[in-house]
């Protein structure tokens, strides 16, 4: 009698709650039964089988009376009226969001790249080091397939300053954008780059993308689809929660990364910009921060993402009986889910589906003109209402009852439903981080998916999350490509220490001086004359045809030979 959600499979009528109440109760045998249809009609979804009262004495009114009231309060109530605004209060939300008071202080003086640090620790990338080297360890070591003269024969162990210049140029690959990943290395004059040469070798950089590894479980686990990330997402995930205290708007919603390749449980949703991908089960608050994640491996695979209410129910785990307003879409949003939530002390709001069951059709079958609205409310404060706008929208709130909010929308002033307007302010969390992550990606097609999952958890939602953090203590706007540049420069140990933005740099003056002394010692071939001749005619000629000088550029670090010509078009 205690979970509700044992009759979400059958609809009672007023005839029936008629029925239970006037139920005369048999002063001989002083039990309860129920009829034969609603036995055959009631399925069960919790382990706790629908109880039949029996008395066993004439003297027992006080259990009798009592098992009326269990009775009546487990059936979902299917009394809908007109609107009382008799909405149930749940306990009032009282924590404070944002990052907790000792660590904003320990952070006030920070720079971007200790915000970063909050979310993706030394220890997590330590662990990648360690899964890393195992994973090529194994190739090594098991495969038969890899030749003596093969790339990964010549492996080296990685460390932390490694991995850390190599997280450093993926993310300098999602801010210079090419088109494959050995032009960052090529010679090119047209797309050659000289940075990525400056920090690590091509070859290098890929082995080291294709043994990265976030699990050393490969092999041994095959019942997990999500082996090879499910610890890196579990660390990550505890890493979110410590790190800030979600408002008292929650938000879920599903989000795609995208991803082409052959897996099972790829998805393909037609309303993403992203189509194809692997599903991410997000639970964020606003101003786009992500909470936690989870990800969809498929029905077969999954216990937990299988239904909506288990899906909602997972991640508020920690956040129910505090207060919170939910905000979902029309896939996760029922009265059944309503209910659940009422008893765990936490609202929801979201657009709702006609198709639901629980809620009166009525309000689905009236015809309505636009501005014009139908609502409905049950016993236990849940609003249903549908109103008309330039097409119908249907939503269901446990927290408004039916008000309406002027407005002005374009010049004009208008009127909408406090839970449309509501939903729409808190319901863009997810839409907001997805955006955000969306700016200067370092996601690549050429990697396998959990190597793609992994990057973007890394960094994409932690650098969002870091940015978020970031601009809540230092009170000053910075945009994700600046923000991303901070973490790229501290991760490949750029050079910052630049002079100060209200100091102009002194432009180098460059001067052409003779080296004095016998002009056959002194003598050298022009740098420049002797690059241009290698590049027509080879090494062998300019050697023996390059124009010889005795004046050099005093102010060039490496104090260049060059001729007079050579040394007015260089500087």
């Amino acid at each position: 009698m205690d979970d509700m959600d044992s009759f979400d499979d059958f609809d009672i009528t007023q005839e029936d709650i008629t029925q239970i109440e006037n139920i005369e109760f048999d002063l001989l045998n002083r039990s309860l039964h129920l009829s034969s249809d609603e036995e055959d009609n009631i399925q069960p979804t919790h382990s706790k089988r629908r109880r039949v009262i029996q008395s066993e004495s004439e003297d027992s009114d006080s259990e009798t009376n009592r098992a009326i009231q269990d009775l009546s309060r487990s059936l979902p109530p299917s009394t809908w009226t007109d609107p009382k605004g008799n909405q149930r209060r749940v306990i009032a939300f009282t924590e404070f969001p944002g990052m907790t008071l000792n660590l904003r202080m320990t952070m006030l003086k920070k720079c971007p790249a200790d915000f970063f640090a909050l979310m993706v620790t030394d220890e997590v990338l330590n662990k990648i080091v360690l899964c890393t080297d195992a994973y090529a360890f194994n190739r090594i070591t098991m495969s038969n397939e890899a030749s003596k003269a093969a790339r990964i024969r010549g492996w080296v162990p990685t460390n932390l300053t490694e991995i850390k210049k190599f997280f450093g140029l993926i993310l300098y690959m999602g801010i210079v954008r090419l088109p494959k990943i050995a032009d960052y290395w090529t010679t090119d004059k047209i797309i050659g780059q000289q940075f990525p040469r400056t920090i690590m070798s091509r070859n290098r950089f890929e082995l080291l993308l294709a043994m990265l590894h976030f699990s050393q479980e490969d092999e041994e686990n095959t019942t997990d689809r999500l082996h090879r990330v499910r610890d890196l997402v579990e660390v990550m995930n505890a890493n979110f929660k410590k790190a800030y205290t979600p408002g008292e708007d929650l938000c879920i919603d599903e989000s795609m990364i995208p991803f082409r390749g052959r897996i099972i449980f790829r998805q393909y949703n037609k309303q993403k910009r992203h189509k194809y991908g692997i599903k991410l089960f997000k639970l964020c608050t606003l101003p786009g921060y992500t909470y936690k994640l989870s990800i969809y491996a498929g029905k077969q695979n999954d216990e937990v993402n299988t239904t909506p209410m288990k899906v909602v129910m997972a991640l508020c785990d920690d956040l129910l009986n505090k207060g919170h307003t939910l905000y979902t879409d029309n896939w996760y949003t029922s009265v059944g889910l309503a209910r659940e939530l009422l008893k765990n002390e936490t609202h929801l709001v979201g657009t709702l589906r006609k198709n639901r069951k629980h809620f009166p059709k009525e309000i689905v079958s009236t015809k309505l003109k636009r501005g014009q609205y139908i609502a409905k409310e049950s016993n236990d404060g849940i609003t249903v209402l549908r109103w008309r706008d330039k097409r119908d929208v249907l939503v269901l709130s446990t927290k408004h009852s039916v008000r309406f909010q002027s407005i002005i929308k374009h010049g004009k002033q208008t009127s909408k439903p406090k839970i449309v307007l509501d939903y729409n302010k808190a319901k863009g969390a997810v839409d907001l981080s997805d955006q955000m992550t969306a700016y200067q990606t370092p996601l690549r097609k050429s990697i396998k998916w959990y190597k793609k999952l992994g990057i973007d958890i890394l960094l994409n939602t932690a650098m969002v999350n870091a940015l978020i953090l970031y601009q809540s203590v230092a009170r000053k706007k910075i945009s994700v490509l600046e923000f991303r540049k901070e973490i790229m420069k501290s991760f490949v140990d750029f050079d910052t220490n630049d002079t100060p933005s209200n100091q102009r740099t002194k432009r180098v003056k460059h001067q052409l001086k003779k080296k004095e002394g016998p002009t056959s010692k002194s003598r050298r071939a022009c740098q420049q004359c002797y690059k241009n001749m290698v590049a027509t005619h080879g090494r062998l000629i300019a050697k023996n045809k390059t124009k010889k000088v005795n004046t050099f550029c005093v102010n060039c670090p490496d104090k260049p030979y060059l001729c007079v010509e050579c040394f007015t078009k260089i500087h």
